[in-house]
């Protein structure tokens, strides 16, 4: 039930208490009451390991620590099989933040054999420049946003589980609610991984990772849920959808297969269209761009769109 307004409590949380990896053993960093709103200050993923400007063979990416979670938050009475909801009520990005080309990871990882590295200047305003002419709209969300599960008792922090983490849904923003399911006494929630930008699909396996002040409402509800939900209360896209889109088809047998398809249509035009370098355009891609279940019944051929919004092209960008 959710608490009164009245009783409501606020609390931040020990920024120094961070957990790599999801542990239902960890003692609790914060005891709260449903309905109370929590106060964080998240560190980037990879702080420490990359420093704004460095070369990519400067970087030290350890990926046992790579994750900086705060938590596990505990709310009083939560029981498995309730339901723990987090409004996100406030999203602040710090000055700066990266993206990389990671070797053997990401879509295209068999393209892409070299690490690469982007900078972003977070502090210009509402967009992040790519390269000059190419501006990102910055809309922050949180990438782990999870209760702990029951089974495994520990688990790394890449995968997405069954009580949400790194779920990476970049239309958690401001205004919008999650739902977990509840599988622990206490729900022990946990949040990290902060992204000034993404596109759906992540397909360079970074977004702009940047540190970030959050403020979230967690709310107990007694009922169950089978998987993570969520709510957003208007478009999912309003920063770019009056300005258009490109898109390209991946057509074919394999959901995987046809995603690479499309996202090479996409990097190929971005190259050919507008002078990017491939990396740059496949950085781009994970940052701005939208991998779509475009038709999935016709005689085992999956239609898998690449949607690219025309407006973070600002000089001349072609109309076709």
């Amino acid at each position: 039930m959710r608490r009164t307004e009245a009783r409501v409590a606020e609390h931040v949380i020990d920024p120094g208490r961070i957990h790599h990896h999801w542990d239902n053993t960890l003692e609790p960093t914060l005891r709260i009451a449903s309905g109370d709103v929590v106060h964080f200050d998240l560190k980037m993923a990879g702080d420490g390991q990359v420093g704004n400007g460095w070369p990519y063979e400067q970087a030290r990416f350890d990926f046992d620590t790579l994750y900086n979670l705060l938590g596990p938050i505990d709310i009083d009475g939560a029981q498995p099989g309730d339901t723990l909801e987090v409004e996100i009520l406030a999203l602040e990005p710090g000055e700066w933040g990266w993206c990389a080309v990671l070797p053997e990871l990401g879509l295209l990882a068999e393209d892409f054999p070299d690490g690469y590295m982007r900078y972003f200047d977070l502090t210009r305003g509402d967009t992040a420049e790519l390269v000059p002419g190419v501006e990102v709209p910055l809309e922050p969300f949180l990438g782990v946003l999870g209760t702990h599960p029951d089974q495994p008792q520990t688990a790394p922090p890449f995968p997405p589980h069954k009580g949400g983490g790194n779920v990476d849904t970049r239309h958690l923003k401001v205004g919008s609610s999650v739902f977990l399911p509840v599988f622990v006494p206490g729900a022990l929630f946990s949040c990290g991984d902060p992204h000034a930008a993404q596109g759906d699909g992540e397909v360079c396996v970074s977004a702009i990772e940047c540190p970030m002040r959050a403020s979230l409402r967690l709310t107990l509800h007694q009922r169950s849920i089978a998987t993570p939900r969520f709510v957003v209360p208007g478009p999912l896209t309003p920063r770019v959808d009056a300005g258009g889109f490109y898109g390209s088809m991946g057509l074919a047998s394999d959901l995987m297969e046809g995603a690479k398809t499309a996202v090479r249509g996409m990097i190929d035009f971005v190259v050919e269209e507008h002078g990017l370098s491939r990396e740059d355009a496949y950085v781009l891609c994970s940052i701005a761009g939208d991998l779509k279940i475009l038709e999935i019944v016709d005689a085992g051929v999956w239609n898998v769109g690449f949607t690219l919004p025309r407006s973070v092209f600002t000089e001349g960008a072609p109309q076709t």
